[in-house]
């Protein structure tokens, strides 16, 4: 699952060129928040809705949670949910990938320290989707080869 700023839509555009690069390379159960349908509301309030709907299916359907960070986006909702995975869910933390998009002193030390305080999570920096696409792959395949061994 791809957790990531929907704002601006540039942003959205990109997380979507990122679901799709990782379909294309097998990953086909690959989603966005968005690609789930909203038939259940869990609330009237759609703030609440959102909100409920990510961190269940994070909770529920993600086996690896992929947070990303663009520049010049709005981060809040992607922060929200990685402080929820860092502070609720300690057996997702190993799974979980975050990438950055430039350097790395761009972005708060809270969400770096949220991040490492977990000891867990693996954080890396990306500077073009191309990139990107690569760094999730490769950590979806370090990923699955880990819960496949569990498997057995």
């Amino acid at each position: 699952m791809i957790l990531g700023a929907y704002k601006p839509p540039d942003a959205l555009k990109r997380l979507e060129k990122l679901r799709d690069c990782l379909v294309q390379r097998e990953f086909e159960a690959t989603r966005l928040a968005k690609d789930f349908p909203d038939e259940v509301k869990y609330s009237e309030d759609m703030d609440e809705h959102y909100t409920i709907k990510s961190r269940k299916l994070i909770r529920d359907w993600a086996d690896v949670p992929i947070f990303v960070y663009f520049k010049n986006s709005d981060n809040t909702g992607v922060t929200t949910e990685l402080v929820y995975t860092c502070q609720s869910l300690p057996e997702k933390q190993s799974c979980c990938a975050v990438f950055f998009e430039g350097k790395l002193e761009d972005f708060s030390s809270q969400v770096k320290g949220t991040i490492k305080i977990t000891r867990k999570m693996s954080y890396e920096i990306f500077n073009s989707d191309d990139e990107l696409c690569d760094l999730a792959f490769g950590h979806s395949l370090k990923m699955l080869d880990r819960l496949f061994y569990y498997l057995e």
